[in-house]
Parts: structure tokens; sequence; C-alpha cells
């Protein structure tokens, strides 16, 4: 994958990762564009890896998310369910479900954009 938009270092992702090191394929994507009204970011793993750390939106903006699986497979968590995307599936997800994924496949994408219903999109990171 192209470098496109900032990575978040392992310290900022301390709370949520499973992983040491979960962070160096992670992308904000949306800042790199200039998109101000949702947030866009990619995640990247080998299979096996993390791709989304696990969490709710709940204290964090109440956000609801997309995830689209860009390339490979991941198997996502919603509240102790399991479901599995390929390439182009997608998920949505509300802000209070506990969610987490991994990357089935080496280098799997999945993109994951989020807004919180009725309010301006404010980036957690700024």
């Amino acid at each position: 994958m192209n470098e496109v938009g900032s990575t978040l270092g392992p310290e900022w992702w301390a709370e949520w990762a499973r992983e040491p090191g979960f962070g160096s394929g992670w992308h904000s994507v949306g800042k790199h564009f200039g998109i101000s009204a949702f947030g866009v970011n990619l995640s990247e793993a080998d299979a096996g890896r993390e791709i989304v750390v696990p969490h709710t939106e709940t204290d964090y903006g109440r956000q609801e998310e997309l995830y689209l699986v860009i390339r490979g497979r991941a198997r996502f968590t919603l509240d102790g369910e399991e479901v599995e995307l390929g390439e182009l599936d997608m998920l949505h997800v509300t802000h209070e479900v506990m969610r987490e994924a991994v990357a089935l496949e080496t280098s799997t994408i999945v993109a994951c954009i989020g807004g919180t219903p009725g309010e301006a999109y404010s980036d957690p990171n700024d």
C-alpha cells in the first residue's frame, strides 16, 4: 500500500491494542485528503494480526462506523459474534457495539469510515 496519511504510533494505541506495535499499518487518510465531514482511515495487517482494536465508540463521540475490506479477508467480532468479510464486503457498526477484527490473509486492508449521526465530524486525534 502506498504510504498515504499519517500513522499513529504504538503509544497512541496502547489503551486498546492487544498486540505490541499495533499502529504501524494504520493510516489517517481523511487528513491527507482534507476530508472533514467524516473520518477515513485504512488499517493494514498480515494474517493472524489485529487489524481493528477492541473498542466501542460510546465514549469516543458515539460514531457509527462502516468497515470495507479493500484487500484480503478479516474476521470481525461484534459483541462476541464472529463474521468474516472478504474483498469489497462491508459492515456497518453502531457506537455501542464492541468490535474488533483480525486479518485472515497477509496484507489485508480495511477502510474504516465513521461519523456521528446529526453532528459535525470531530477528529479525536486533533
